[in-house]
């Protein structure tokens, strides 16, 4: 894999829950185990296994890497190649998959864009990831959602970590939520975010916003810039997929601290760098159709339940198609397509201001969503799929394959 930047990769494995913990002594928020390159090669082995590791503070049984409840952080510079071995150690398969990259289906081609480089102030800024992942346990194991009887929202598997800011300081926040089925809506009190990035793909302006809502999968990087001295709350809201789907409060993520000898904020940038808007290029127009049984246990795309051996959608390279993804369903799912980003311009006919692209996109209750696909690049020629990133629901059958032909 040959890389241009940085790369952060958040990969999760199925775990569910959300709501409760109780009280816990404060501790410094722990960043992700990171690997880096040496001498223009990162060479790293995952291994997927069931075993004991900390969550939350606790000790439990859960689906690991390399024995940690969180993916590492792989760190590359310009131009390195990256050499990724995966073992299953598991009773079932598993597989490999990225967000925000170009991955060939059919050899292991890369292309990431440094995120903050065309930007000298901001380079040497602090930055934290932040991974968000909910856990239910029972029995001393992670469990599915809904079996266990305990559970925790963590941030990098700490329940409510701490971060320290001094006053005035700009950072930058990588987030992602790695949870397989829960949405986080985040405030931070007193202070705004400023998204930089969505999913990957940088905007062409600083957006600012007063919340942020990432879908399962979904990843934000957002600068933010510290208030006077004092205790704020990371939080998440408490959330509501519909009717047929379902409702849980809100938490406390993290703690923010803002101590010490005050810094002159940083004048951030309003444009970032040109996106190209992809409004004048569509090509082709096709409707998706995401549905349910009354009962909620299974999941359809176009009336249909996934079947790996079956290709549901053809398209030919250099195409541009407006897709329209609608949700037929009483409950939430989010859109998400591997390979390629999207361009979202309506949501129940509401045009929506182009900041730039991304690739999961939520799908309001009984509405829709338009979006503009670009299948445009020659790394993504052969399969891959699309699909509601609620795993529940994937593995429901709400899955579909596509196949790009040269």
């Amino acid at each position: 894999m040959r890389l241009r930047a940085v790369v952060l990769l958040a990969l999760p494995l199925a775990a569910g829950g959300a709501f409760f913990w109780g009280p816990t002594p404060p501790e410094a928020l722990r960043e992700p185990a990171v690997v880096a390159s040496h001498d223009g090669v990162l060479q790293l082995t995952l291994t997927a296994a069931r075993g004991a590791t900390q969550v939350g503070g606790r000790r439990v049984i859960a689906q690991v890497y390399n024995g940690s409840y969180l993916p590492p952080t792989l760190r590359v510079q310009p131009g390195d190649v990256v050499r990724l071995r995966l073992v299953n150690a598991l009773d079932e398969t598993t597989n490999l998959h990225v967000h925000g990259l170009a991955v060939s289906p059919r050899d292991t081609a890369l292309i990431v864009e440094g995120l903050l480089d065309p930007f000298p102030a901001l380079r040497d800024v602090h930055e934290h990831v932040l991974l968000l992942k909910d856990a239910q346990i029972g029995g001393g194991k992670v469990v599915p959602r809904g079996i266990g009887d305990d559970a925790i929202r963590t941030v990098n598997g700490m329940v409510n970590p701490t971060i320290t800011l001094r006053p005035g300081e700009t950072q930058l926040w990588r987030i992602g939520n790695v949870g397989a089925d829960l949405y986080y809506l985040l405030t931070l009190d007193g202070h705004r975010f400023y998204e930089v990035a969505r999913d990957g793909h940088r905007l062409a302006r600083l957006v600012p916003k007063q919340q942020l809502l990432l879908e399962p999968g979904a990843r934000e990087e957002v600068l933010v810039q510290a208030a006077g001295p004092g205790t704020y709350a990371l939080r998440t809201a408490g959330f509501d997929t519909g009717p047929q789907g379902n409702h849980y409060p809100g938490a406390v993520l993290a703690t923010v601290r803002v101590k010490g000898g005050a810094v002159p904020p940083l004048a951030l940038p309003k444009r970032l760098l040109p996106v190209a808007d992809l409004r004048r290029r569509i090509t082709d127009r096709r409707t998706i159709v995401f549905s349910e049984s009354a009962d909620g246990d299974t999941f359809f795309v176009d009336g249909r339940t996934f079947d790996p051996n079956r290709i549901d959608t053809r398209v030919k390279l250099g195409a541009i198609e407006e897709w329209t993804i609608r949700n037929e369903s009483g409950e939430l799912h989010d859109f998400h397509i591997h390979q390629t980003h999207f361009q979202v311009t309506e949501v129940n006919g509401v045009r929506q201001q182009f900041d730039g692209y991304q690739d999961i996109v939520n799908v309001p209750v009984h509405g829709e969503v338009k979006v503009i696909i670009p299948f445009t690049d020659p790394n993504i020629v052969g399969r891959f799929v699309y699909h509601c990133h609620l795993l529940s629901h994937e593995d429901k059958g709400m899955m579909a394959t596509i196949e790009v032909m040269p």
